[in-house]
């Protein structure tokens, strides 16, 4: 029998996705989700809510299939069209509730303490009442907002006409989406120039599974700030660094890890790395983006004050962090010991530690990276700050990806962003919605095992990335 093409398998994938996210995300009761037949009645038995992460498991798992299948494909060297295919794997989740995060919502109820005159980088949404936060996830109630202006404004915005939360969730989806065309739009264009096939960069990138599912499906800022910081960067290869600067600041005005695009700018800037130029280049196109981040936040009234708040999600003590785990084990190793001062102090004497080294890489990167690799400096100080950070979460994946992507990947490296890929698709419904719920973890963990199995034993048989035709200015 033959199968269903590889863009049916992932659009069908994608409704199982959306359909499964009645049952399993977590909706404001005032919502229309809440009420809905059938969906609301499995919503209320844990039976139900089996029947429905089931689903969800075996949805991913036949995105991701769709997504290898292409990939062998283009890995081959045969041409298709990526664009139809991330419309019609996308357009499924556009209207559903967040997938695997409660996010969303916090940006919902976080736009509305703008909108009501609050300062959301002092108070949390329980300074709120009614539908807003019917959703927030409690850990955030209390703390101030970790981001930037931008989402926080637009929020605000929207909040004054409304203060309905799923229909401001959307509006964040929105930005979500607007990200993922920023990165449709750069990412061909940053692949040519770094002499990588566009067609295996845009696969890789704009049609993975984990851009669209936690990306868009989650509505997470994170795209936004990525797709702008993309765009930053390729217009610097047009020789506007100026316009690029600023789109940097932009970016960090989103979340603060996009500003590390101003690292590609000054190597376009001052191509031969020699250390007074590559200063200077790096000075500029800093200032530049501190400016505009500064006059973003002045002029929405918003202002800077999340700077203070940038450890908020450090709360979440991811083992995705390197330095968590050593973190954690240091603690538990002291505690077992009997030393209880010392055990409290060594989670954050080795996050610490873990962003000092952070810090050194991102600086040795800024001064010796040349205009060649520029693209690969730029991924490994974002990699750089999710493994030796406070925190990281599975999505934070995407803010290295376009720049590992087209940074000429071997083997190897193509290998460990599709496994990577693969693995943090098929794993995400064992997020934080499901702590302390043993048989839903044990029932999940199951099917991902199971999956990840089967999907991880037929990767596609990768190629070098080809090169491509190159105009005179290479990264």
């Amino acid at each position: 029998m033959r199968l269903p093409s590889p863009l049916v398998r992932g659009a069908v994938g994608a409704c199982v996705v959306a359909a499964a996210s009645l049952v399993t995300s977590v909706v404001p009761e005032s919502s229309w989700v809440a009420s809905l037949p059938i969906t609301s009645e499995l919503r209320a038995t844990l039976p139900g809510r089996m029947t429905g992460l089931a689903f969800m498991v075996g949805g991913l798992g036949l995105m991701v299939w769709a997504w290898l299948s292409i990939g062998r494909d283009v890995l081959a060297g045969v041409r298709h069209r990526i664009t139809p295919l991330v419309i019609a794997w996308s357009t499924p989740l556009l209207l559903m509730p967040p997938l695997f995060s409660r996010d969303a919502w916090s940006y919902a109820a976080q736009g509305a303490l703008v909108a009501k005159g609050f300062d959301p980088y002092a108070v949390g949404p329980g300074a709120l009442s009614g539908h807003i936060v019917e959703a927030v996830d409690p850990m955030w109630m209390a703390t101030p907002a970790p981001y930037g202006p931008v989402p926080l404004a637009y929020g605000g915005a929207l909040a004054r006409l409304t203060l309905d939360p799923y229909l401001l969730m959307l509006a964040h989806r929105a930005l979500a989406l607007l990200g993922i065309v920023l990165i449709a739009w750069a990412v061909p264009r940053l692949a040519v120039a770094c002499r990588v096939d566009p067609t295996i960069a845009t696969w890789l990138v704009v049609a993975n599974p984990v851009l669209i599912t936690h990306g868009l499906g989650a509505a997470h800022n994170d795209v936004l700030m990525l797709g702008i910081a993309c765009a930053a960067f390729a217009v610097a290869l047009t020789g506007h660094w100026g316009t690029a600067a600023v789109l940097a600041g932009a970016a960090a005005a989103v979340k603060l890890p996009g500003g590390l695009v101003v690292i590609a700018i000054a190597a376009v800037m001052s191509p031969l790395a020699r250390p007074r130029l590559r200063l200077a280049s790096l000075a500029i196109a800093g200032v530049v983006a501190v400016v505009t981040l500064a006059t973003i936040g002045e002029l929405t009234g918003v202002g800077s004050g999340w700077l203070s708040a940038l450890g908020v999600p450090g709360l979440v003590r991811s083992p995705l962090s390197i330095a968590n785990l050593i973190g954690l084990g240091a603690s538990a190793l002291l505690s077992w010991l009997g030393d209880t001062t010392a055990a409290a102090q060594a989670l954050q004497l080795v996050r610490l530690i873990g962003m000092l080294m952070a810090l050194a890489l991102i600086a040795a990167l800024s001064l010796r990276s040349s205009i060649h690799n520029a693209a690969r400096a730029v991924g490994i100080a974002l990699l750089a700050v999710i493994l030796l950070g406070p925190t990281a979460h599975d999505w934070y994946f995407v803010w290295c990806l376009p720049f590992l992507a087209v940074a000429r990947p071997g083997r190897r490296l193509t290998t460990a962003l599709i496994g990577a890929s693969t693995i943090l698709t098929i794993a995400a419904p064992l997020n934080s919605s499901l702590r302390g719920a043993a048989i839903p973890i044990l029932v999940t963990t199951s099917l991902v095992l199971l999956l990840l199995t089967t999907l991880l034993t037929n990767l596609p048989t990768l190629q070098p990335a080809r090169p491509a035709r190159v105009p005179a200015t290479t990264v």
